[in-house]
């Protein structure tokens, strides 16, 4: 089966349809649910002029669905890697992308490039990723915060994939977070956010201090805090501003 899965692997990045793989194999099904669901969230919260945040953009995997949805709203990207920031600046016209890493303060320090395997790229280092994997080279970054980024806007979602430093982030954000309320879709792997000495629970903890309930981005939740941190396949969350969740609950009025 694994020499099938393999060449199904292929034909699927090579045709550009996930699905195929998919049928095969369930953790790409996984994979393929919740980029489904992050399409749908952003198409039912995002308005044609809205500003979407992406915080760890790589290749613009999610920022594409953004720009499909709200083609007249405001984008700002924030991309460590130098060659994925340029990469970006020229695929997505009108884009502010912002060649630097977000964390708790603003610093410089240096970031694990794989060069092979982009996506797994990070602050700390996956030991999941041998050099042969990998390639890995160490880069020079600057790290800077969402609250001194992001003074005066208002986005309406803010997506962060920053393979385990997503606490960082969110820290470095709590005056935007309290103000403007996006909605957030974040990655969250426990064994990732160890790499940064992080909990599920701590996590779960700042986002509940700051009034966000956490939902699995394909809709299951809200998540207490002993839901959120027990072993599962989820890897995609929401975390929706209480206010905004009750809103939503209490549906329209009739007048």
């Amino acid at each position: 089966m694994a020499p099938l899965r393999r060449a199904v692997g292929a034909a699927s990045r090579r045709l550009g349809r996930p699905e195929l793989l998919a049928a095969f194999d369930t953790h790409a099904r996984r994979e393929e649910h919740e980029a489904i669901a992050i399409s749908a969230v952003l198409a039912a919260t995002l308005r044609d002029d809205s500003t979407y945040v992406d915080v760890g953009t790589n290749r613009g995997q999610v920022l594409s669905e953004a720009a499909r949805v709200a083609p007249s709203g405001r984008r700002i990207a924030f991309e460590p890697i130098p060659s994925l920031a340029a990469e970006l600046r020229l695929k997505f016209a009108g884009l502010d992308c912002r060649q630097m890493a977000l964390g708790a303060r603003a610093e410089q320090t240096q970031f694990c490039h794989f060069r092979s395997l982009d996506g797994w790229s990070g602050l700390r280092r996956s030991p999941e990723i041998s050099d042969e994997q990998g390639q890995p080279e160490l880069i020079d970054v600057q790290v800077s915060t969402l609250d001194a980024e992001l003074a005066g806007e208002r986005p309406s979602v803010i997506k962060i994939d920053v393979e385990g430093a997503e606490l960082g982030v969110l820290q470095g954000g709590r005056s935007l977070l309290g103000q403007a309320r996006p909605l957030l879709i974040f990655e969250h792997v426990a064994a990732a956010a160890a790499l940064y000495d992080t909990t599920s629970e701590t996590v779960w903890d700042l986002l509940d201090e700051l009034g966000y309930s956490v939902f699995a981005v394909t809709g299951e939740g809200p998540f207490p805090r002993s839901g959120f941190a027990a072993p599962g396949a989820i890897v995609n969350w929401l975390a929706v501003a209480r206010e905004a969740q009750g809103a939503a609950s209490a549906g329209p009025r009739s007048g």
